[in-house]
């Protein structure tokens, strides 16, 4: 079958490098309609995005990488843009994920760096950035994929109650302090570098947010998970090092909370990649993601309730 993207891609290199001298590889596919390759030419390697412009829109990434970069945070250089067919080539971080490294060796120290790159991010002015605030509509917008996609046949009696939770979960984010917000800090979208630096990836999606949610997306991630104890430990290293000025059992309820809104939306999205768009794979990631949201069902007795439903 041809892949006529791929083709335009192709022709787009040939033209940028004036010659066909390179080798194309898949280099990975992420939860969204974007594609990425790596591009070994001349002994040196670059990644290509493929972004369809019809589903995707490549001028957040460029906007943010620079923004990012220059608040000396090691986001991909672009090298070459275009827009109107919806291709980037850029930097090439390499292919050790942080969550590979962990799967293999665990290393709180590692965890750490990557709270140090969190903290420095969350200090980011942004004002010039042109970021949208992570505000009420956008918040339960997400949690409503749990009942669209994850839960369809909800009685109306459960769909009140969740509408409930949703609101407390909402409030509880727009209450605590607002910051450059990620919006998908981890293991999979940090790359270790050379000398245990971080390489942060596929943030176009940042928005003006808690200060929990890219703390709750590393520590509680939908993809691998950490010990309890460890958790606790960095939690407790996050609030020392980013100078929390609540007290720290009250953080610890707004990180829960954060986690939870997270988690919920994310259970719709899984549900949705599979069922519309094919990506069967993120099923597998569910029961983790459930089994968070169950245990702060079972921690706060104002959301009970979600253990019946889900």
């Amino acid at each position: 079958m041809t892949d006529q993207r791929l083709d335009l891609l192709t022709d787009w290199l040939e033209f940028f490098f004036a010659d066909e001298n390179f080798v194309i590889t898949s280099a990975s596919d992420d939860a969204s309609f974007r594609r990425y390759f790596r591009i070994e030419r001349d002994n040196a390697s670059f990644i290509a995005m493929d972004a369809p412009p019809e589903k995707e829109n490549c001028e957040p990434f460029i906007r943010l990488a620079k923004h990012l970069a220059a608040g000396d945070v090691h986001a991909p250089k672009i090298i070459e843009a275009n827009l109107e067919q919806g291709f980037l080539l850029l930097e090439d971080l390499g292919n050790q994920t942080f969550l590979n490294a962990q799967q293999k060796n665990f290393t709180i120290q590692h965890y750490k760096n990557a709270i140090d790159v969190l903290i420095n991010i969350q200090a980011l002015e942004t004002t010039s950035a042109n970021i949208p605030a992570y505000d009420s509509a956008l918040l339960n917008a997400e949690m409503q994929l749990l009942i669209d996609w994850y839960l369809p046949t909800l009685s109306a009696e459960c769909h009140a109650q969740l509408q409930t939770i949703f609101t407390l979960l909402s409030n509880n984010a727009l209450s605590t302090e607002q910051v450059f917000v990620h919006r998908d800090y981890h293991a999979r979208n940090l790359m270790l570098l050379e000398k245990d630096e971080l390489g942060v990836i596929d943030f176009q999606d940042a928005v003006i947010g808690s200060n929990t949610y890219d703390l709750a997306s590393l520590l509680k991630d939908a993809y691998f998970e950490i010990k309890p104890a460890q958790m606790q430990a960095l939690l407790a290293y996050f609030y020392q090092q980013a100078d929390i000025k609540v007290d720290i059992t009250e953080f610890e309820k707004q990180f829960n909370l954060m986690g939870l809104q997270r988690h919920l939306k994310i259970l719709g999205i899984f549900k949705r990649l599979s069922i519309r768009d094919g990506k069967h794979q993120y099923l597998n990631d569910i029961p983790l993601v459930k089994k968070y949201a169950l245990q702060m069902a079972n921690k706060y007795p104002e959301f009970s309730l979600l253990k019946q439903i889900l």
